[in-house]
C-alpha cells in the first residue's frame, strides 16, 4: 500500500505541475517543453495503471482519482501540442476543480 501512496503522490505532483504551468504561461511556451507534457502525460498514465492495480480493491477512490487526473493530464497535453489555449485553458478550470486529495489510508510519509 506504502508504495501505492508514493506513486499517487506522484501523480497528484506532475497534475499540480501541469495546472501550475497551464495557468502561468501561454500554449506556445508549454510547446517546447521538455520533456514533452504527452511524454509526461504516457508516464502518469502507466503510474496511475500500477496505483489502480494496487489498490482498487483496497482503496478505490485513490485508484479512480489517480486514472481520473491522468486523463486530464492526457487532454491537457494533447491541448498544448494542438496549441488550442482555450481548451487548454478549460482543461485547467477542470483540473483546478478536483480535489488533491491524499490517501486516506495512515501511513508515514516521510
Amino acid at each position: 500500500m506504502h508504495q501505492a501512496q508514493e506513486l499517487y503522490l506522484k501523480v497528484l505532483e506532475v497534475a499540480n505541475h501541469f495546472l501550475r504551468n497551464a495557468r502561468q504561461f501561454e500554449v506556445s511556451v508549454l510547446q517546447g517543453h521538455n520533456p514533452s507534457y504527452q511524454e509526461l502525460a504516457k508516464i502518469m498514465r502507466q503510474v496511475s495503471a500500477i496505483v489502480h492495480n494496487l489498490v482498487d480493491d483496497i482503496d478505490p477512490m485513490m485508484a479512480h482519482q489517480a486514472i481520473e487526473y491522468t486523463t486530464i493530464m492526457e487532454k491537457m497535453a494533447l491541448a498544448i501540442t494542438e496549441g488550442d489555449q482555450e481548451a487548454l485553458d478549460s482543461l485547467a478550470d477542470q483540473l483546478d476543480g478536483k480535489p488533491f486529495v491524499y490517501p486516506t489510508m495512515q501511513h508515514d510519509y516521510t
